[in-house]
């Protein structure tokens, strides 16, 4: 006898805001399917309910255009027949960072209680693959399940099925569901194919019966349980008015199926219910069984992922721990509106479509405008909250000069740190726009402990106009640059002043002009760490400590790119370029940095019927420097006039591995890179859907280290997500992708990927011909890890320096001290992830997250007046019976291994 199963259909669609097609034109959809909707929900209450895709910034979308319709959406998702949230938007999972994804769920479940109704659902039907950490983040707003389409690996799949339980490294566990025949088995019921226009078009009995039963079955050698999930939606796809009639038709021909419309939550709560036995998996979902994973996209249109990189370090390492201090102290005014806004910015660029840089040219000019205006708001509250500071009045500096300025320098992480900042200050015309300009001068400054500091004059130049809100004026502006240790997570006012005698001619300092052509003399850059010099037609690096030298430490390679923007595609027949270092000299300005010049003669582009065409020259300029994080910080700067191929930095490692700890959310993730498949050796791979081989990539946060024997090696990044470890002459390498071109949106046929991915649509855009700069750092050492990402995030992140703010009636001279720290952790192994207001006034929220696998304990000091604090979840409500003082500023916390730990702190 057969098993009866029962088969929940859930009507849904799934609404990428903008892809092949701009934002307005969908949306445009997007309002007239849920006009519709509403009518079919209100008039048929045979139609049980409907699914809106998870994300809630499709209903901000609506509103836009149908203001009116929110007392009948409200009605309607209160009922329980219109089923919204959990998320805000449905995020890239890897490209956002671990702190994004929770704000996207917060943003997500506030604006879902504005509205009447929360799904506690991880739903995320299209993401390019999970972190393992994600488990933990939907524990904390109170989400058990997940239910999931891409990610799946073979060997998971054989051994778990379809519904299993996925742990996160801190132990803790949702029931996951994987959609092994997407989240589409029975879109467009009854009708010949699952997407498309179906206008005019009856559905046939005879077709959903034929596609119910091959749907089951796939799915049911897949699970233990009885309970099917059955997704009858696709890529804005309305919803099916005459469902209700097919489901009664088909229940009176199906024999071990019986079929009903339900929503997401009946469906997990039936499957809890047959409490059958499930396997557990730890760790990312990243495999490609039945479904392209699309791994590439971490490399596509590379200045999306670094202005993103921008954008998300404007908010949470600077303006909200400025405002969360600003606040505690009583200062200033509240930032709470202006940082929602600019989340909201923000998150609407982390749906894949968005981020992956995978959509057509003008969904990413929308998504530069909005980076833009996140940077633009983070910088005026930052300004707004300076101001504020200069009103209440700073302590005199110890010494200064006639002429003199203040810069504010700000250390964005919870320990002591070196820097040196780059900025530049203006000391005004005594007369004004018509008076006689300023002499340039040496330049001196002191510290708030009145200490010396050095100051290194870049650049000068007189009766230039400095023009800011309310303000314009003439002076000459110094572009500086000077050392200068901070507080932890904290400022210092650097006092800045003219010193000595006028700079003319005879005073310019020597800039090092002249240039060093290769075989000539070397040029040596030295610390107690390393020794960089060029020489032998390249650059070569020693670490001091271990002696271990590279004679070739930077080198470029670029590879012609036959695929998308979905999936690199190599060209076989066509070996790597590399670059040659044609010339190096002092840099004419920066002291202590050396200016590298490679030239590198790549195909004009490729065409794939006819192979590579054309010349032309990349010619890159490299800045190199040793910096105060143990590392050698390098500046690439270029003009991309190539098409179709892939621009890597290449580092030594020094010895030979296939692993590699990433930078990854909440936890250090260890890659491995795969045994790779090629269409010639795996053929019946290959031409079976997916298609997909394996991708030797691998995604990356601020930065990713490899471990030998005897020492690591790390490189950091500033918004360069992708990195491969690469075999040369029996040792590995580290390759750090710098951008990569291509010319469509999706093409058929790739040697990693074989289907379609999307329309194959034109994207001049994504050859990304345009001015590039890519800025990464490489250290080697026997340091810790944990000291190792301390050096990392420091170069990923490093300190705001501005020039503190005219304001001429304001004397400035108060009792705000010229220094000081907002918080210091001790355990460099208990990382920072946020520091902001809450959504209470008076309340701060402080989140940590243990990035071992052992426990941890650390003292909490803060920089601002505190006496209580409670442990709180990712929802971020004040718990009274968890209610705790804080002493002496003072508190004692303990970390499980891998723990994200949220508190939220008052002053009373």
């Amino acid at each position: 006898m057969q098993t009866q199963h029962r088969g929940i259909i859930i009507s849904h669609t799934h609404w990428d805001r903008a892809w092949y097609l701009p934002f307005q034109a969908f949306r445009f959809r997007l309002v007239r399917m849920v006009d519709h909707l509403l009518n079919l929900l209100e008039q048929n209450p045979r139609f049980r309910a409907f699914t809106l895709d998870g994300q809630t910034v499709l209903l901000e979308d609506y509103q836009e255009i149908r203001p009116k319709q929110k007392e009948r959406l409200h009605s309607l998702i209160q009922s329980g027949r219109l089923l919204i949230g959990p998320w805000y938007t449905l995020p890239d999972l890897f490209l956002s960072s671990g702190e994004a994804v929770i704000r996207n769920l917060q943003v997500g479940q506030k604006l879902c209680e504005e509205l009447g109704g929360y799904m506690a659902v991880g739903y995320v039907p299209d993401p390019f693959g999970h972190f393992a950490q994600l488990p933990q983040i939907l524990h904390g707003f109170g989400i058990d399940t997940y239910i999931f389409m891409r990610g799946m690996d073979a060997e998971t799949k054989e051994t778990h099925g379809a519904v299993f339980d996925w742990e996160a490294p801190d132990g803790s566990t949702v029931l996951a569901v994987y959609q092994s025949q997407g989240y589409f088995p029975v879109a467009a019921l009854g009708h010949p194919e699952p997407f498309g226009r179906f206008e005019g078009n009856e559905p046939k009995v005879s077709f959903a019966k034929e596609r119910v039963s091959e749907t089951l079955e796939s799915m049911t050698p897949l699970q233990k349980e009885r309970t099917l999930l059955l997704n009858n939606g696709l890529d804005h796809m309305p919803a099916q008015p005459e469902l209700p009639d097919l489901i009664e038709r088909l229940n009176e021909e199906l024999e071990t199926i019986t079929l009903e419309q339900g929503t997401l939550p009946e469906f997990l709560n039936a499957l809890k219910q047959e409490s059958a036995p499930h396997h557990t998996h730890r760790g990312d979902l990243l495999g490609n069984v039945d479904h392209p994973i699309l791994s590439s996209v971490y490399s596509t249109r590379m200045y999306l992922k670094q202005q993103n990189h921008h954008a998300q370090g404007w908010l949470t390492q600077y303006a909200e721990p400025l405002s969360a201090w600003m606040e505690a102290c009583r200062l200033g005014e509240d930032a709470r509106p202006f940082l929602e806004y600019a989340w909201r910015m923000l998150l609407r660029n982390h749906p894949h479509d968005d981020i992956c840089g995978c959509s057509v040219d003008s969904v990413h000019d929308d998504d530069e405008y909005r980076f833009r205006q996140v940077d633009q708001i983070a910088e005026a509250l930052l300004v707004e909250h300076l101001e504020h500071l200069l009103q209440k009045g700073f302590a005199a500096p110890s010494e200064t000069g006639s002429h003199s300025s203040d810069v504010w320098v700000f250390n964005p992480h919870p320990w002591q740190q070196q820097y040196e900042v780059e900025t530049s200050i203006y000391l005004a015309n005594p007369d004004g726009e018509w008076g006689e300009p300023l002499p340039e001068c040496q330049l001196l400054g002191c510290d708030a402990d009145g200490s010396e500091i050095a100051i290194t004059t870049l650049r000068s130049e007189a009766n230039v106009v400095r023009s800011q809100f309310l303000e314009t004026t003439w002076g000459r502006r110094y572009d500086i640059t000077f050392k200068v240790t901070l507080p932890p997570l904290g400022y210092q006012l650097v006092h800045i002043y003219e010193y000595g005698y006028s700079r003319g001619a005879e005073g310019q300092r020597s800039r090092g002009e002249s240039v060093t052509r290769i075989g000539e003399q070397p040029l040596v850059l030295e610390n107690e760490n390393y020794r960089v010099a060029v020489e032998n037609g390249g650059l070569t690096l020693t670490e001091k400590e271990t002696g271990i030298t590279f004679p070739d430490a930077l080198r470029f390679e670029y590879q012609l790119d036959a695929g998308d923007t979905y999936s690199f595609g190599p060209v076989p027949e066509e070996e790597p370029r590399w670059a040659k270092l044609e010339s190096a000299q002092w840099h004419p300005e920066l002291p202590k940095t050396l200016r590298l010049k490679h030239q590198l003669a790549v195909p004009a582009g490729y065409n794939r019927a006819h192979g590579s065409y054309g010349e032309t020259t990349l010619h890159l300029t490299t800045e190199v420097w040793l910096n105060s994080h143990r590392s050698l910080s390098l500046s690439v700067c270029y003009d991309n006039t190539a098409e179709n191929g892939r621009l890597r930095a290449v580092l030594p490692v020094g010895f030979a591995t296939r692993t590699s700890l990433a930078d990854g959310h909440f936890r250090l993730a260890p890659r491995e890179k795969p045994s790779l498949r090629t269409p010639e050796s795996h053929p019946e791979r290959y031409q079976t859907y997916p298609g997909e081989l394996d991708y030797p990539t691998h995604p990356q946060g601020d930065f990713v280290m490899v471990e030998g024997e005897n020492y690591r090696v790390w490189v950091a990044n500033q918004g360069l997500p992708e990195y491969e470890l690469m075999k040369s002459e029996g040792n590995t390498h580290i390759a750090v992708t710098l951008h990569r071109a291509v010319d469509f949106l999706s093409v058929a046929n790739g040697r990693i990927r074989r289907c379609q991915a999307g329309p194959s649509v034109p994207t001049p855009g994504a050859q990304c011909k345009r001015s590039m700069q890519a800025n990464f750092a490489y250290g080697i050492g026997t340091l810790s890890q944990e000291a190792i990402i301390r050096h990392a995030r420091t170069f990923a992140h490093p300190a705001w320096a501005r020039e503190m703010p005219h304001l001429p009636y304001v004397k400035g001279n108060g009792q705000l001290p010229r220094q000081g720290s907002f918080l210091q952790i001790d355990n460099p192994a208990v990382l920072l992830s946020a520091l902001k207001p809450a959504r209470d006034k008076g309340t701060c929220v402080l989140r940590l997250y243990n990035a071992t696998g052992e426990w941890q304990k650390t003292q909490i000091c803060f920089g601002f007046p505190a006496s209580t604090w409670c442990p709180t979840t990712l929802c971020e409500t004040w718990d009274e019976e968890a209610v705790q003082a804080v002493e002496e500023q003072t508190i004692a916390i303990a970390l499980a291994p891998h723990h994200i730990q949220t508190i939220l702190i008052r002053n009373s």
